[in-house]
């Protein structure tokens, strides 16, 4: 995409897309232990990055023993799970040579139909040696890949690790081989590809068909300062364990794709950019639309949030903020939901310390009343549990004053009361003058 003159961020950000690659051909659960194999945990993952603000995933398919597989009857449960949760979630399937080296075979998930007819497919543009062996991309099987895509209305993601590549899609634009609008994914920080530099990144960038939608991933330990540099270029993120298995590389802490779209939530908040919704991604990059919730959860950027937040949560009295009952907004982490580009609900939760172990606590859920009825109420909350729990936190602890919002974390997600604490103030339901102390597990 043609750089904004004047630059970000004063010209500003285009929404950021955020594509989370979920299990590659690589990780294993004995090394990469939150991977996801099975179809349906493929899908549950896919179903928790989409609520936390990814717009693509992009999908590889395994066997019943976890082994990588090209036969289209798994992406035949893998896809339409997804869709039942995500109804415009961008599905993009790999077309992988690492593995298997048959045009019948990388093309076979592309002659899916119905529900399991993929958005997007993979288009690896050049051969390349891994750590792991080589990834063998000849020409004439690039091409064939991509016709196909073309006569299957599946948009290529462009896969670049080189100049080289880069070069290659112009090529091919050129002969009417790709079609725009392009969109790519620029990966970079492996041995055996381009460095994960901001001198590279800008190089392949410059390199690609004009007008291309781009965005950036870091292999390994390289994966948060690449997708921080494309972020604050303006450019776009792929983030996910098929790329990297550690959330701390210092410390070796296993991460989660949750946790790597949350990150990159955070980053996107700090620089004042809003995340993309499937809708707006889908129109950039000319796909056919598909019908949505009415809402989409979105990371808090304040300060510019707070009278948004604010608003919601006076309709439950929660508005008090900060007050002895509640601390500011600056303090833990907080989603919001947004309908028609307004702040419709709020949610918010931080990590305490108690007897060695982590333990979640959610702090403020409130959803405007005439919207209750879309399930945002619920959506915040599943989000915060996954990020609870992925984080290490061994249960969680909510306090709760409504009847009816009690029995619906006990009928919902396994909580039981254990405790009442008094409230210090007006906060909350009026003539209620204590919280029921709630507790769930995580693992």
């Amino acid at each position: 995409m043609r750089a904004p003159l004047p630059p970000h961020p004063l010209t500003p950000y285009q929404p950021l897309i955020v594509n989370v690659c979920l299990t590659g051909m690589i990780p294993m659960p004995d090394r990469v232990p939150h991977v996801p194999v099975r179809p349906d945990q493929i899908a549950h993952d896919a179903f928790l990055c989409y609520e936390a603000g990814a717009s693509i995933v992009h999908v590889h398919a395994r066997d019943e023993d976890g082994v990588p597989t090209w036969r289209p009857e798994v992406y035949q449960e893998i896809i339409p799970a997804i869709r039942e949760r995500c109804p415009d979630l961008i599905v993009c399937v790999t077309t992988s040579g690492r593995t298997f080296t048959e045009l019948e075979q990388r093309s076979a998930v592309l002659h899916l139909e119905g529900d399991a007819r993929p958005d997007m497919a993979s288009l690896t543009l050049g051969s390349m040696n891994f750590a792991t062996g080589p990834s063998v991309n000849a020409p004439d099987m690039i091409e064939a890949l991509a016709r196909i895509m073309a006569e299957r209305g599946i948009r290529p993601e462009l896969e670049v690790f080189d100049s080289g590549m880069a070069y290659l899609a112009r090529h091919l634009a050129d002969r009417g081989v790709l079609h725009p609008p392009f969109y790519a994914n620029l990966m970079l920080g492996s041995v055996n590809t381009a460095p994960g530099t901001a001198e590279a990144l800008v190089h392949l960038v410059a390199s690609l068909p004009e007008d291309t939608t781009w965005a950036a991933a870091g292999l390994g330990g390289m994966q948060l300062p690449v997708n921080a540099m494309a972020l604050f270029m303006g450019g776009h993120v792929r983030t996910g364990l098929e790329d990297n298995p550690y959330y701390d590389y210092a410390s070796r802490s296993a991460a989660t794709n949750l946790l790597l779209v949350g990150r990159v939530g955070t980053l996107a908040a700090t620089a004042g950019r809003r995340l993309a919704t499937p809708a707006e991604v889908r129109e950039w990059l000319d796909l056919p639309p598909a019908s949505g919730r009415r809402y989409r959860l979105r990371p808090a950027v304040l300060p510019a949030d707070r009278k948004g937040m604010l608003r919601v949560l006076e309709t439950s009295n929660m508005h008090h903020v900060p007050s002895p009952e509640m601390h500011d907004f600056d303090a833990g982490w907080w989603y919001v939901a947004e309908v028609d580009g307004e702040i419709a609900g709020v949610g918010g939760w931080e990590f305490h310390e108690k007897e060695g172990e982590l333990v979640g606590k959610t702090t403020l859920l409130t959803v405007l009343p005439e919207l209750r009825a879309f399930g945002i109420g619920r959506a915040l909350q599943e989000l915060r549990m996954g990020m609870m729990r992925d984080a290490g936190a061994c249960k969680v602890v909510t306090n709760a004053d409504r009847p009816e919002a009690i029995a619906w974390y006990e009928r919902n997600f396994g909580y039981r009361k254990v405790g009442v604490v008094p409230k210090v103030m007006d906060f909350g339901l009026e003539g209620v003058d204590h919280w029921t102390t709630l507790e769930a597990p995580l693992r």
